[in-house]
């Protein structure tokens, strides 16, 4: 049995080991994916879950400030030349008053030591301080909440950049190929005397413009991939590749239904910029609450003890004539009244209470702003998703005309000026479509964002 479960453990762990590599080594990701990537290697995702780690730190430390606290304490002595006590000689086998007798005041060596504990019976301020800790430490996870979905926005937008970059370089990949059949081909009819070189000229000019447009969308995708790859936190020399497309991902938003379904406002308590606003106002509450336990009595308790140690011999301790006396042993209390601090204390609660009547205010702006960013998107949503489909069929459309006329040009029907006229409608569109994508998908971010589902 015992060598049957060693078995299973070293496969256990051979297993382990095979798996996380391919882990650490993904070069493929979903939307999704990405977003998880990021939420466990984002700078800024990694920090928010420190600052947590170090509030659960501040609790503690607030706590165990009111319990049981242990110093000691010793001061060692070598008296070189110790001090002297003058007396005159008035005892001693030949009295002389007039004569005087020095007498060490200390011995050669001596030592103090004394250790002292100290707890918080009754204090205000102290179990408010932990009431209030706490306070700061759910805010710091709501801020860890905030910080997230930043993440994840900056993630979802690059992420869109990327592939409609990506899906702009393929288009003008396949047209810079067809031009430049064309051009070959016009070339060709021109030496032989069919056409005028105003056509391969004008049609060059379209290779010149599809390649130049090519270059930039090839350098612009290259750059939302290394921001990409920043924001996820992913190894910068490392190669990416993206498994999601524009078209699955705009299906899967599910538009129509979602737009039928808004409503004319929402419940802002679930959104997190009114969590964290609220939360600020917990906590200025207990800031209040803390400055009036300022005017409280407390009570402490602690117990002391204390010892000396001393001899004439070279070292302490390590001669036989060392001598020790317990110096004292106290247990006592230790009672504080308030009883006047010239306004300080009616000062600053008066300043804690302006405060809290400030965030107040900006708790009503916030409800007020969240309404109105939501109505703000659910229109963004609506009127570009009419936008995307307009600029979808004319860019269906464009192409149609555009393979046409190709096939009319290479036919003589049309001149190279209606080919180039076709071309830029076709780029014109092109530009359009992508920019309808974009501004949906990133209303719908934003629509999310209000709702609470992002």
């Amino acid at each position: 049995m015992r060598t049957t479960q060693k078995i299973l453990c070293v496969l256990s762990t051979c297993f382990m080991l095979i798996k996380a590599p391919a882990q650490n080594n993904k070069t493929a990701f979903s939307l999704q994916e990405a977003i998880d990537f990021a939420l466990q290697n984002n700078v800024n995702a990694i920090n928010a879950s420190k600052d947590i780690e170090k509030g659960r730190h501040l609790i503690n430390e607030n706590i165990g400030s009111g319990l049981v606290q242990i110093n000691a304490s010793a001061q060692y002595n070598y008296n070189i030349k110790p001090p002297v006590f003058i007396f005159p000689n008035v005892l001693g086998p030949n009295p002389d008053p007039n004569q005087f007798v020095a007498i060490n005041a200390a011995p050669l060596n001596s030592m103090n030591a004394s250790a002292t504990a100290s707890m918080v019976v009754v204090s205000g301020q102290y179990f408010i301080g932990i009431q209030t800790a706490k306070t700061f430490l759910e805010l710091t996870k709501q801020q860890k909440i905030k910080t997230d979905r930043e993440v994840k926005e900056q993630v979802y937008k690059t992420y869109y950049l990327v592939l409609i970059a990506g899906e702009s370089e393929r288009i003008l990949d396949s047209s810079l190929k067809i031009i430049n059949r064309s051009v070959f081909e016009t070339e060709q009819l021109h030496k032989e005397g069919l056409i005028e070189a105003l056509d391969v000229e004008q049609l060059r000019l379209i290779q010149y413009n599809t390649q130049d447009a090519y270059n930039q969308i090839k350098q612009s995708k290259e750059l939302a991939l290394i921001s990409l790859k920043y924001q996820m936190g992913y190894p910068m020399e490392k190669e990416i590749q993206l498994t999601d497309n524009l078209e699955n991902l705009i299906h899967a938003a599910q538009f129509e239904g979602l737009i039928s379904s808004l409503t004319d406002s929402i419940d802002v308590r679930s959104n997190i910029d009114y969590k964290l606003i609220s939360q600020k106002l917990l906590i200025d509450k207990k800031q209040i609450q803390l400055q009036r336990a300022a005017a409280y009595p407390s009570l402490s308790t602690f117990f002391t003890v204390g010892g000396n140690f001393f001899n004439n011999e070279r070292w302490l301790f390590l001669g036989e004539g060392t001598s020790s006396n317990l110096n004292g042993v106290i247990w006592g209390f230790q009672l504080n009244v308030p009883i006047f601090s010239s306004w300080s204390r009616v000062s600053k609660l008066q300043q804690l209470k302006i405060e809290m009547q400030k965030t107040q205010n900006l708790q009503r702006n916030v409800e007020r702003g969240l309404q109105l960013g939501y109505h703000n998107a659910k229109t963004q949503v609506t009127n570009n998703y009419k936008r995307y489909l307009t600029a979808k069929k004319g860019f269906e459309l464009a192409e149609k005309i555009r393979r046409v006329n190709n096939i009319k040009y290479r036919e003589g029907l049309i001149s190279s000026l209606n080919l180039s006229q076709s071309e830029q409608q076709y780029f014109e569109s092109q530009q359009k479509y992508f920019q309808a994508v974009f501004e949906l998908l990133n209303a719908k971010i934003e629509l999310d964002k209000s709702m609470n589902k992002f």
